[in-house]
């Protein structure tokens, strides 16, 4: 399974914006489920910046490296790809429509009445055509590609959450290891020291003892 690259995401960003911006044309006048598509690409729009600027920091360098990102790399680029084959279809789907909609200049049309009868004429082709089970179907795929992408992004981050605090743990106790051993160290120079400064007595208690002993006769000379 190929992993999850930024070129993947840009191209499946590029696809979603060019049928949010389609969508969005005459939004007042289009239908509910077609409104409701723009609602999904839009959030999908957000999740893939989302997702492309946290594979642009995991891909420099600075941050945690995670022990399973080689399989979370893998399992996005995955759905990034899925979700790309359905926004490709979806767009080759809607291509003839998306040209009719465009929005034309104020000359071709002749004001802004034209504009809006032609407008809502064109949004009532395109349901006529592209039935509402079609619609509602794109949709919930797009619902559930967006859900799993939000997912594995807020499984990493609590992934990094964690492994910096367990980092954090790990340096705190390194720091009570090096301070505990000066401190360690210390006490027993200090004790040493001590120990050196107190009066030499072994002279003193010897004499004293050698006091009580009985004193000794004097040998005889023959």
């Amino acid at each position: 399974m190929a992993s999850l690259s930024v070129g993947d995401i840009v191209l499946c960003s590029q696809i979603a914006y060019r049928l949010l911006t389609a969508a969005t044309i005459g939004r007042k006048n289009a239908p509910r489920d077609l409104r409701e598509l723009e609602n999904v690409l839009m959030a999908l729009s957000c999740s893939l910046s989302h997702l492309q600027n946290a594979v642009e920091v995991m891909s420099s360098g600075n941050c945690n490296p995670n022990p399973h990102a080689v399989d979370v790399q893998q399992n996005l680029g995955f759905m990034v790809r899925s979700c790309c084959t359905v926004l490709e279809d979806l767009e080759r789907a809607t291509a003839k429509y998306r040209d009719i909609i465009r929005e034309p200049s104020s000359a071709q049309m002749g004001g802004s009445n034209a504009r809006f009868v032609k407008i809502k004429s064109q949004w009532r082709r395109f349901m006529w055509d592209f039935r509402e089970e079609s619609l509602t179907r794109y949709r919930q795929k797009l619902e559930a590609h967006t859900a799993a992408i939000n997912l594995i992004l807020n499984t990493c981050i609590w992934s990094a959450a964690d492994r910096i605090e367990n980092n954090i743990r790990r340096q705190n106790q390194m720091m009570e290891m090096l301070l505990y051993q000066p401190s360690h160290l210390n006490g027993r120079f200090s004790a040493l020291v001590h120990n050196a400064h107190l009066p030499d007595t072994s002279d003193h208690v010897e004499s004293h003892f050698l006091s009580l002993l009985p004193a000794l006769p004097e040998p005889t000379v023959r």
